[in-house]
């Protein structure tokens, strides 16, 4: 009867902070996505926008339609932890890695090849790369951070994907996962989002990307 009480008192315990982390958690994942939504839209020139919310709090969906000469809209998926789950919280750093930023990135201009440069041992399987026995593989390196590796079909292109994030992001340790896809025609980027750096290195990338791939795009020929 007396290690049933300890039992009771331990549940009431852990409910009761499990409550309070659930609120706790709610308050500031809600926080977080207000945050970034309204930074997202201060910095980017945007057309017309559009957003689905993905369980409440566990982030959300955008498209935007652009208004820029080289670049026709960018999605972005935002994948937070769930700050509100006292018990699921510790175990999600192993699979999710943190909070988690995915953007596409459509280009009215062509790409012409696949890249790829990837952090070392940030997929637990390995990334989904389907046209992978195409490339060339080798270890890659971002400023002066050697954790990488590459996929190429052209030496330039690694070249130029490595500037793209040297010359956009303020941490290139956040960027886990950097790819030119030739299949749909975008630029997409799995990355570690900074809360108060991330909005105005997306505007920085809307930039960067036509100057960075300038013979592909129209940039020289519009300035």
């Amino acid at each position: 009867m007396q290690i049933s009480s300890y039992l009771l008192l331990i549940f009431l315990v852990l409910g009761g902070i499990a409550s309070l982390q659930f609120y706790k958690g709610r308050k500031i994942n809600t926080s977080i996505m207000i945050h970034y939504i309204r930074k997202f839209e201060e910095n980017l020139s945007l057309r017309d926008k559009m957003y689905t919310y993905l369980g409440g709090y566990i982030g959300f969906k955008a498209k935007y339609d652009l208004q820029d000469k080289n670049i026709k809209r960018m999605e972005l998926v935002l994948t937070l932890i769930p700050r509100q789950s006292l018990f699921w919280l510790p175990f999600s750093y192993p699979f999710k890695r943190g909070d988690r930023l995915y953007l596409m990135v459509y280009p009215k201009f062509n790409i012409r090849r696949d890249a790829h440069i990837v952090q070392n041992f940030y997929y637990l399987f390995g990334p989904n790369i389907t046209e992978r026995e195409h490339l060339k593989k080798e270890p890659a390196s971002i400023s002066r951070f050697n954790n990488y590796y590459t996929l190429y079909e052209s030496k330039s292109d690694y070249d130029k994907l490595k500037k793209l994030i040297e010359d956009t992001f303020e941490d290139p340790r956040r960027v886990r996962h950097i790819a030119l896809n030739r299949e749909n025609n975008s630029l997409f980027i799995l990355m570690k989002p900074d809360i108060n750096a991330t909005p105005k290195e997306l505007k920085k990338l809307i930039e960067n990307f036509p100057k960075v791939f300038d013979e592909w795009s129209y940039f020289k020929s519009e300035e």
